[in-house]
């Protein structure tokens, strides 16, 4: 299955499984296991931090999903995210909201600023939010019994929205994203999302990256991004 841009751009996520072989899922496992990342909840600034993944993750086929949904995307973060049974935890519906960056502007449309010792978060303006878009590779197999994302078709054209209050006192309709061993899911960061626990002492490991190709004003920078790590 290819990327159907129009469904995408409607529904605000898509699930493309075969992604990847298993040849090649087991390649990056691999990797994990050699530098035993396999027992870290979670890793920020993956593939900042181990670039070496770039060559296994940025296959042909991957690559031609990136420049079919947007041109010039750059890698602007990334996360290792493993879900064990011995550290299960639940995700409560939430909407990504903020960007890891470098420097600082006075452009009041940047709010909510925390600066911490490795990394600058800002909450974006909405042009640059409604830009930005997800691709989780699954390393696991994953169903409802170990922590599949939840999230609510076309969410993302809210903007940004008082969450609690719209789970809470909407009738929304929820789908469950079960991915393939070997699959993607493609994802708006505004889209409603949560994940419940492990059910059945299987880990769901995920390898999250988020893309943009927007340029952030002067003064400010990605901290992830990297060049000609796609193309």
């Amino acid at each position: 299955m290819d990327l159907n841009k129009k469904s995408f751009e409607e529904d605000g996520f898509q699930i493309i499984n075969h992604v990847f072989t298993e040849n090649e899922i087991q390649q990056i496992l691999d990797f994990l296991e050699n530098k035993q990342l396999e027992k870290a909840f979670g890793i920020r600034g993956f593939l900042k931090t181990h670039p070496e993944l770039n060559a296994l993750i940025f296959t042909e086929k991957l690559i031609s999903i990136i420049n079919s949904i947007a041109e010039n995307s750059k890698i602007i973060k990334s996360i290792y995210f493993d879900k064990p049974p011995n550290a299960n935890w639940i995700v409560n519906w939430h909407q990504d909201l903020t960007i890891n960056v470098e420097g600082k502007t006075e452009d009041d449309n940047f709010k909510n600023w925390r600066f911490l010792k490795e990394r600058t978060i800002v909450q974006p303006p909405l042009d640059i939010l409604e830009n930005i878009y997800t691709i989780r590779i699954h390393l696991d197999k994953c169903t409802p019994k170990n922590g599949a994302l939840q999230v609510v078709p076309q969410s993302h054209k809210e903007g940004v929205v008082n969450l609690a209050h719209e789970v809470a006192n909407l009738n929304l309709i929820k789908r469950t994203c079960e991915v393939e061993k070997g699959g993607i899911l493609i994802m708006k960061p505004l889209l409603f999302h949560s994940s419940r626990r492990t059910e059945n002492q299987q880990n769901r490991r995920v390898i999250h990256i988020e893309f943009s190709n927007k340029i952030l004003p002067e003064g400010m920078k990605w901290l992830e991004a990297q060049k000609n790590s796609i193309n």
